[in-house]
């Protein structure tokens, strides 16, 4: 009789460890989804390697305008497409890069969650703004 009595407390400490556990990471992933709440940014799709200002690289490479300098160094030079937000003086990483080609050196909205570790963008839509 004794023996049954202590397997069950180990069985039910066992399951209290459990539940525990379990809260825990539910209560975890219910803050990380607090912080990523779908935001609305606003900026122009830009390449990672100029950013905000596109005059060193355009000198640089002779080219004739943001829009040449956008593309030859997402195309030629494997840069990512980034959102400039020339308001507030910050660039995002996007991390759709196929729908960002599709508005270099334009102006958009990005409708997305921001990973704040990162900087990056978890792109739930882009158009153009208005």
């Amino acid at each position: 009789m004794e023996t049954a009595a202590r397997g069950r407390e180990g069985r039910d400490a066992l399951i209290r460890e459990i539940a525990g556990g379990l809260a825990a990471a539910f209560l975890a992933g219910a803050a990380l989804g607090a912080d990523s709440a779908p935001t609305l940014f606003v900026g122009t799709v830009s390449d990672s390697e100029c950013g905000l200002d596109h005059a060193r690289m355009k000198a640089q490479h002779r080219l004739p305008d943001d829009l040449a300098c956008t593309l030859d160094c997402c195309r030629k030079y494997q840069q990512e497409y980034v959102l400039a937000d020339h308001a507030s003086d910050d660039v995002f990483q996007l991390d759709d890069q196929k729908r960002a080609a599709r508005f270099a050196n334009r102006p958009v909205r990005v409708f997305g969650t921001l990973d704040e570790d990162s900087g990056t963008i978890h792109v739930i839509r882009i158009e153009p703004a208005r």
